[in-house]
């Protein structure tokens, strides 16, 4: 990468500091969604047709791998 003369480079600790963001930015949209997927495993029947879902559609979110957005 080349840097222009008006850019800094960012200092190893800035950088340090972004990946760590990062990381906590990840494991945080993990358990939101292993959440998700927990509260969708425990609905009834009745509470699924509610929202408009059925269980194979939840069974089909469950094997989905994680990933971010």
């Amino acid at each position: 990468m080349i840097w222009s003369a008006r850019r800094r480079r960012p200092s190893p600790w800035a950088m340090v500091a972004s990946v760590w963001q990062r990381l906590a930015e990840i494991v945080r949209i993990r358990r939101e969604q292993s959440s998700a997927r927990r509260q969708l495993v425990m609905m009834s029947e009745r509470e699924l047709l509610d929202c408009g879902m059925s269980r194979s559609e939840i069974e089909y979110e469950l094997k989905k791998p994680f990933r971010r957005n």
